[in-house]
């Protein structure tokens, strides 16, 4: 074995060598722990100092989520008091430090004790910035860059700021990183050559390296607008590129979320593949707890076989672990990740060695502070005798220098991740390098601040036999959601794109009215159209009159008779048999929510998701209430509540959940043992005549479903009307509703029961944005509440209230991101907003925003929404509203967000109170003591904190509103059913002759 002396004297090995053992694994890691603990400045320079204190604050967990809250919200705090406010409200009841509690007892109580409380705040988390963030500006960050290369340490400088949501903050971004680009290139002409920095084995390597953050460049780099997006990184990217080859400089393409992951490796390949960056130096980062990591290395080395360019691969462990874990759970997607660090670890050690597998082809760069896995690098490297100058160790800015001067005293080369940036766009970045500096399993955490045993850290992950979750539809006593498509995976979106181009093929459908098995078309018909293309007839269906009304009640009672006597679990399993039937036809069903509602795909899904959901939800629900009620019963008395079905229920469905609203009041009333009259929406007659069919398939016996297709005057007032009909179930307009609930009060011949009325009937929805809330969680989530579906749910956002402090801010950067709503026909993948249901609701919008202007100033008329022959209306943001305007109290039903300026929360929530409404709301903040004022006294069903006011699940957030916005009945929740049932009580007196039964 041939050795050669490295810099600083230490010797490396290059020669021919054996399989690395984990004796040659551990020896070089305890070499590196050597050189580390020999560091001079080890015990010496501030970020150990640091280090070690963060650690004895990090030993309780509770308190280092609320210390990370509270990092989180600093920037955004304005004040010495509000800075005091957050601290005691966000470490109320924790358990602190000394210090920290004396801090918080004494800045009340002295002179000044605020300022200096503040001042000491600011200290700190400003000096934890500048730990891990080098500099604020190009100038800044170069001139460390310099000194880091003096003391012969390369860089990779990293532009903070990855939240874009607008063409106007890709455009910020992408002028920054060309400056930087610039700057740096500048500089680095007047440093001096060093070869361990500059070179490697195959020749000259840039002296600048720069990361990308491809989302930060296009705000619709997203999986179903994957081509706009890809188009508009490649318009921003192309000039920075061609500068980066034209000025030598390395560009590192970040990875991000997973949902990114597949787009972001797609453009890689095609900037490298055009002609214009020829001799671009270019690399990629591989994310190793991610479980199909291995497959991605595989694929990019075989793109890579034969073409004149070497991409690098920067091999990392991964930084978004907690964010991919929740976000797969609460979805029920198969988790990307692994579950356990260990076998993360021992996913990196294998790519190690596959990615000097293909050396020839890519350039290697790992990435980590564990010094077990750097050394199986190096090992596998060696032992592939790929010299030491083959590949190079990067490490963070800021985090265990010890290990950085052990790097650079063995001779390797060593590349600092450098992060650029202010403190607000960087705070983001700062919390994921204090979660990972101070995670349980962190290896900086374990061997600096805990001085863990280095033979245990040293030592082979434990793997586990872990495999990868399949979503399964078992069933099960615990209702799980469906989980919604997963848009970046290629066979999914294939499938709905297959699906789509189907239906829309499809020649007119023909719905007929079903009553007791019975299909007939009848003489008139009503045509459904796809509001889009208004000339494409989706639907002829039924036109039912009032004698077929009756004729469908009457069938409903005879076989309610039956039915009602079906056991729960019996009844339960229709529904159970009906989900599998919308699972099995997920897409078929989807696409035609497309064509028939004008949805979206995404929304489209969700709607076949949520008819799913209602199905196994109530089937688990009727289980648990047919074993009755809770009641007393003392000695000689037999207490029970049960609950009966009432009889015949009337669902009358509305058009914007054409499946998932029309299945969740029918598989109610169904399952309870009611027999249905469905009468659908007139827009939706196919989509709603497929829950009709999944139910027939499902065992439903003739005649407890009946269908009866046809308008609201005629069909759906005879039903009100009906003595027969015992519960009428409704959701819609106010108007129609609160006739039903008049109606449905009056005494009829034939009436032998008083009927149950179970509306929901819309809102004018607030989102109040308080001074300390993330701007960047607000912005989507007002684009995704005002703008899904055109603003067509009854959940919608229409009032945005934003307090004085960040109301401009706010409001402009709502309005800019709306800029780049992609409006279009709904069969369109990318299309985010599409139409409106019909021509009156298009001329009624119309309407409104012709006379916006009167009730505040129109801010966006979005031009693309009246392009079309179909039925679309301009996406609309008016600023500084009249809050007596009609803008302002009335249900729009569209895609207009009305704004308003307010002094304070006080006012903000006088003004989201004023009114009849009380369905959905939302306030964005970031003080727990704010929060819980918000949500004990805004007026409304369904409040919810910084997220958007769409998207309740069934079993998660019962859905209903209050005051005029509903009868107070929560749909998805554990007491929806008790409105299609009576409650019975039997008192049984059990004492016989003068004894009664244990």
């Amino acid at each position: 074995m041939l050795g050669n002396i490295g810099h600083h004297g230490a010797v490396t090995l290059v020669g021919p060598s054996v399989l690395a053992t984990e004796e040659e694994v551990g020896a070089l890691a305890r070499q590196l722990a050597g050189w580390e603990r020999r560091s001079p400045r080890a015990a010496l320079h501030s970020a150990w100092w640091r280090d070690k204190a963060m650690a004895r604050s990090m030993e309780n967990p509770r308190f280092r989520a609320h210390l990370f809250r509270f990092v989180d919200t600093f920037p955004a705090l304005s004040g010495s008091e509000d800075v005091t406010r957050h601290l005691s409200a966000e470490f109320d009841g924790v358990e602190l430090p000394r210090w920290m509690a004396a801090g918080l007892a004494m800045s009340g109580g002295l002179p000044g004790g605020h300022a200096v409380l503040t001042a000491v705040t600011r200290r700190a988390i400003t000096g934890m910035a500048r730990q891990f963030i080098a500099g604020s500006d190009a100038k800044g960050v170069s001139d460390a860059v310099a000194d880091m290369r003096r003391e012969r340490t390369g860089a990779i400088v990293d532009l903070l700021g990855e939240h874009t949501h607008s063409e106007a903050e890709a455009d910020r971004y992408a002028a920054r990183l060309s400056e930087l680009v610039r700057v740096m290139a500048d500089e680095a002409d007047g440093w001096e050559t060093d070869a361990l920095l500059d070179r490697d084995d195959s020749g000259d390597l840039p002296r600048v390296s720069v990361s990308i953050k491809v989302s930060a460049l296009a705000p619709l780099f997203h999986p179903l607008t994957a081509e706009v997006g890809l188009d508009q990184a490649t318009g921003r990217l192309l000039p920075i590129l061609a500068a980066c080859a034209e000025r030598g400089v390395l560009c590192w393409f970040d990875l991000e979320r997973y949902e990114s992951k597949a787009l972001t490796q797609k453009l890689f390949r095609q900037l490298l593949e055009r002609p214009e960056l020829v001799g671009l130096h270019a690399g990629i980062v591989l994310q190793a707890y991610l479980r199909d990591a291995e497959s991605d290395l595989t694929s990019l080395a075989a793109w890579a076989e034969g073409r004149s360019i070497r991409p690098g691969v920067r091999l990392v462990k991964g930084a978004y672990w907690d964010t991919e874990t929740i976000e797969a759970a609460a979805k029920g997607w198969p988790s990307p990740v692994f579950a356990h660090k260990a076998d993360t670890d021992a996913n990196y050690e294998r790519l190690a060695g596959q990615l000097h597998d293909h050396h020839a082809r890519l350039r290697a760069a790992f990435a980590s502070h564990n010094l077990r896995s750097l050394a199986r690098a190096v090992t596998e490297a060696r032992r592939r005798d790929i010299p030491d100058n083959g590949y190079e160790i990067q490490l963070l800015y800021g985090m265990a220098e010890p290990v950085h001067e052990a790097i650079r005293r063995m001779g390797l080369r060593l590349r600092v991740y450098t992060p650029m940036g202010e403190l607000v766009p960087g705070m983001a970045y700062l919390v994921r390098r204090l979660l990972e500096n101070t995670a349980n399993e962190s290896f900086v955490q374990n061997h600096f601040a805990k001085g863990e045993a280095l033979d245990v850290l040293l030592a082979p992950p434990a793997v586990t036999a872990e495999e990868l979750p399949a979503a399964t539809h078992t069933q099960s006593a615990t209702y799980l959601p469906e989980p919604e498509a997963e848009w970046h995976r290629s066979d999914t979106e294939r499938a709905y794109a297959e699906a789509v181009e189907a239906e829309f093929a499809r020649p007119t459908r023909t719905i007929p009215a079903v009553i007791d098995g019975r299909r007939f078309q009848g003489v008139e018909n009503l045509e459904s159209v796809n509001p889009a293309q208004p000339a494409s007839i989706v639907a002829r269906a039924a036109c039912s009159n009032a004698e077929d009304a009756d004729a469908a009640v009457s069938g409903a009672r005879r076989a309610f008779e039956d039915w009602r006597r079906v056991p729960a679990p019996e009844r339960a399993a229709v529904l159970f048999r009906t989900a599998a039937h919308f699972r099995a036809h997920r897409t078929e069903l989807a696409a035609l929510c497309v064509r028939e509602a004008g949805k979206p795909w995404a929304e489209a899904d969700a709607d076949v998701c949520e008819a799913i959901d209602f199905c196994e939800y109530y089937g688990r629900e009727v289980v648990r209430l047919a074993e009755g009620g809770t009641v007393q019963s003392p000695p000689g008395e037999a207490n029970s509540l049960t609950y009966r079905a009432r009889g015949v229920a009337a669902v009358i469905a509305p058009w914007n959940f054409p499946l998932a609203i029309a299945t969740g009041m029918t598989a109610a009333a169904l399952v309870a043992g009611n027999a249905v009259v469905l009468k659908p929406a007139e827009q939706t007659p196919a989509v709603a005549y497929e829950l009709y069919l999944a139910l027939e398939a499902a065992g439903l016996p003739d005649g407890v479903c009946q269908f009866l297709p046809g308008s609201g005057e005629v069909a759906g007032a005879a039903l009100v009307e009906h003595p027969g009909v015992d519960i009428i179930a409704f959701t819609g307009s106010r108007p129609v509703g609160l006739g039903i609930i008049e109606s449905s009060g009056r005494v009829r011949d034939g009436r032998n029961s008083i009927p149950r009325v179970v509306v929901e009937l819309g809102g004018k929805n607030a989102v109040i944005v308080c001074a300390d809330a993330d701007l960047d969680e607000v912005v989507p989530g007002v684009l995704s509440s005002a703008f899904s579906f055109s603003g067509q749910k009854c959940s919608a956002a229409s009032r945005l209230i934003c307090v004085e402090e960040v109301y401009d801010a706010v409001v402009h950067r709502v309005t800019e991101a709306a800029r780049a709503l992609i409006v279009g026909p709904p069969q369109n993948r990318a299309t985010m907003v599409g139409p409106v249901i019909d021509e009156q609701s298009q001329a009624r919008l119309a309407a409104v925003i012709a006379r916006a202007g009167s009730m505040g100033t129109v801010l966006l008329r979005h031009p693309a929404g009246s392009s079309s022959d179909g039925f679309f209306v301009p996406v609309t943001i008016v600023g500084d509203v009249d809050p007596g305007s009609p803008l302002a109290t009335t249900e729009l039903f569209g895609p207009v967000l009305a704004c308003f300026r307010v002094p304070d929360l006080d006012a903000a929530l006088a003004l989201a109170n004023d009114g009849d409404h009380a369905l959905t709301a939302a306030v964005y903040s970031r003080s727990p003591v704010d929060i819980a004022r918000v949500t004990s006294e805004l007026e409304a069903g369904n409040i919810y904190v910084n997220r958007a006011t769409t998207g309740a699940v069934v079993g998660r957030q019962p859905f209903g509103g209050r005051r005029l916005s509903g009868g107070g009945t929560k749909a998805g929740g554990p007491d929806y059913l008790l409105s299609f049932c009576d409650p019975v009580t039997v008192t049984e007196n059990t004492i016989r002759q003068g004894f009664a039964p244990d």
